[in-house]
């Protein structure tokens, strides 16, 4: 609130300037007047292609979306060049874009011009034509967004002239919608769909003539047949070639040892060959006489002996009989296989006849469609039909969309009041005085004895007075400064005043003797010392008495300079100034020294080191605390004694009746 408060006329100052800045651009800022159409967009026979977006409803019926891609393609046909250049063409805008009745308007026209003129014969930018002017003008003043869940597309156009507005829009749309038949409509499409569809009849009857020719030369009826029993025949064939060779093993194995049981096993299998299978079966016969004859009559018996002797001959027959059925056999397989790679030659072939065929039809099936579509576009671009429609017509406008007047002056005064709040908390960011006593002990970590708030009169708070000198003898209880020097680090914060004050309280008691050492050429508001009179730098010099040079003014002694503008810099560490301050502490209870600014008089710092403490007088809102804390740098690198610090010309800007209540 004391930022308000303390910067209410540039807050003020601030909203005021820029309502007037909104309540002038009113009626300065040329009006703006919008035409709004609507247009219906389905997608229609010259758009209609395989697409994942089609549904299909239960009836069968195609429900074609708009994909967003449609919507875009036709925004941006209307913004294209070709149909802004027709439209200025036909309302000739290349020559009335520079018409406005505005005067202001007209001279901020000759302004940008001699800009752009500066711009061009530097080469920044290539100089436009009259056309590409107003090509570009429509393509700002045009606006195309399609409505969320609808078909509908919402075209708008702003311009300075209702009745303008309302004639190019319409112009364009009836552009737009001519531009759009012309660019489906291709007339070169039917001859060459229609040539086509002749190359792939022919084709196609080439194909069926061949593969009807073919079927009849391979009987083609009995293929699938015949190559089903080739294929058996095989399998046959390799299934007893498998079996002999097993026959053949097991013969051969009759007296090799081999377990009687897969003997048995093996010749006891039918074959494919009956005499094969007979001569087996003897062989198994002649195998089982032994076996009993030999359990009978023994080994070595004449019966086992002829036994032995058939089977060695049936062994020779079966191996007789299994060479003549393979290599019948093995001529049979290489006969089958031969006839199988034939067939398979045969069916490779007309599958190739046969897709060809599909391939033709398919073919002459699309070019069909094609051609038909190409023709009913055609039609449909002869009549002038298509798929946008204008939902709404064009509006002729009657009041302006710009300028919001009543919107633009709540817009300013909102924007002055937080612009004006914005710049007064920023300014404040930006000063480095110091306000407050909270300031001088956060910045320069010195505690404040005292703040006088700013007064009409020449005279200090005295209640205020009262409370430095009680401050400083609590803040110094062992031992209360007695010779104390004030100053300030730069002219003109009111350390004359402060010095005047304190003396004033310390002299309000009776029983204390007061002197004001005044080094500022009677700046207190006291009796100004004459350059006649002696003073201080004078008894220095054994030119003149202490008491000739005090002056009484009430209970407050007070002694000068003297008639010298300066104090030699020798005499401030000389035996007779130290014997004039020996003496003048026993004579006063209270010294008070007002010496010039620090960072200005030499002689501040000289006596830094002889007094008992500094009190650093800042004025409020008005000296950077940097500079004070290069003061209080110098007067410690003086070994002087800094007691606090003493606020002046104070501003209390937020009122009493409210401060009382926060």
């Amino acid at each position: 609130m004391t930022i308000l408060f303390k910067r209410k006329a540039l807050i003020v100052f601030f909203t005021i300037l820029v309502f007037a800045v909104a309540f002038v651009g009113n009626y300065v800022w040329p009006p703006t007047y919008e035409s709004v159409a609507g247009i219906r967009l389905t997608r229609g026979r010259e758009v209609i292609q395989s697409d994942p977006t089609v549904i299909k409803t239960q009836t069968s019926i195609a429900m074609v979306q708009m994909s967003q891609q449609d919507v875009n393609s036709e925004i941006e046909m209307f913004r294209s060049k070709d149909v802004l250049e027709e439209v200025a063409r036909q309302l000739e805008l290349d020559k009335k874009l520079d018409q406005d009745g505005n005067v202001l308007r007209q001279a901020y026209r000759q302004v940008k011009r001699v800009l752009m003129e500066g711009v061009y014969a530097l080469h920044l930018k290539t100089r436009p034509t009259s056309m590409q002017a107003a090509v570009r003008a429509l393509d700002e003043a045009i606006e195309a967004d399609p409505i969320r869940d609808s078909f509908l597309i919402e075209v708008r156009c702003h311009f300075r002239q209702p009745d303008a507005a309302h004639a190019v829009l319409s112009t364009l749309l009836d552009v737009y919608v001519k531009k759009r038949v012309e660019l489906f409509a291709d007339k070169e499409s039917s001859p060459f769909f229609e040539s086509q569809i002749a190359r792939v009849r022919t084709a196609l009857a080439e194909a069926q003539a061949g593969l009807r020719t073919f079927r009849e030369a391979n009987q083609i009826a009995s293929l699938d047949i015949e190559r089903q029993l080739v294929l058996e025949e095989y399998a046959d064939v390799k299934r007893l070639l498998v079996q002999l060779a097993e026959s053949e093993t097991m013969a051969k194995a009759v007296d090799a040892g081999t377990p009687e049981a897969a003997i048995t096993e093996t010749l006891s299998r039918q074959t494919g060959s009956p005499v094969v299978t007979e001569m087996q079966m003897r062989l198994l016969e002649l195998l089982g006489d032994r076996r009993r004859i030999t359990t009978n009559l023994g080994p070595k018996h004449p019966n086992v002996i002829a036994v032995n002797r058939q089977i060695v001959e049936a062994q020779a027959s079966l191996k007789d009989a299994i060479q003549t059925t393979r290599a019948v056999a093995e001529t049979k397989a290489a006969e089958a296989a031969a006839r199988l790679g034939r067939l398979n030659e045969i069916m490779a072939e007309l599958e190739n006849l046969e897709r060809e065929v599909t391939v033709q039809s398919n073919a002459l099936e699309y070019y069909s469609e094609k051609l038909e579509e190409s023709r009913v576009t055609d039609a449909m671009a002869e009549a002038q039909i298509s798929n946008v429609r204008v939902a709404s017509s064009p509006t002729l406008p009657i009041d302006p969309i710009r300028p919001r007047k009543l919107l633009n002056l709540v817009f300013g005064l909102i924007a002055g009041l937080v612009g004006g709040l914005a710049l007064a908390f920023f300014l404040e960011y930006l000063d480095h005085g110091l306000k407050t006593p909270e300031d001088v002990d956060f910045y320069l970590d010195m505690p404040t004895l005292g703040s006088f708030f700013r007064a009409r009169g020449k005279k200090l708070d005295p209640a205020e007075s009262q409370r430095i000198r009680t401050v400083l003898e609590v803040l110094e209880s062992e031992a209360p400064p007695k010779f104390i020097e004030v100053t300030s680090a730069v002219a003109g914060e009111g350390a004359q005043k402060v010095a005047v004050a304190l003396a004033d309280a310390y002299a309000s008691d009776a029983q204390s003797d007061v002197l004001l050492i005044d080094f500022v050429a009677g700046a207190t508001g006291r009796k100004r010392a004459t350059p006649e009179r002696p003073g201080m730098v004078d008894v220095l010099l054994g030119e003149a008495e202490l008491d000739e040079a005090l002056t009484a003014q009430g209970n407050v002694a007070v002694l000068g300079r003297g008639r010298y503008a300066e104090c030699p810099a020798y005499l401030w560490n000389s035996e007779p100034m130290k014997a004039v301050l020996a003496e003048l502490r026993a004579r006063f209870s209270y010294i008070v020294f007002l010496v010039g600014p620090v960072l200005q008089t030499p002689d501040t710092l000289r006596l830094a080191s002889l007094g008992d403490g500094v009190v650093l007088v800042v004025r409020a809102d008005s000296t950077r605390r940097e500079v004070v804390a290069r003061a209080m740098a110098r007067l410690a690198d003086a070994r002087g004694k800094l007691l606090g610090a003493v606020l002046t010309d104070r501003k209390q800007v937020i009122p009493k009746v409210i401060y009382r209540r926060i």
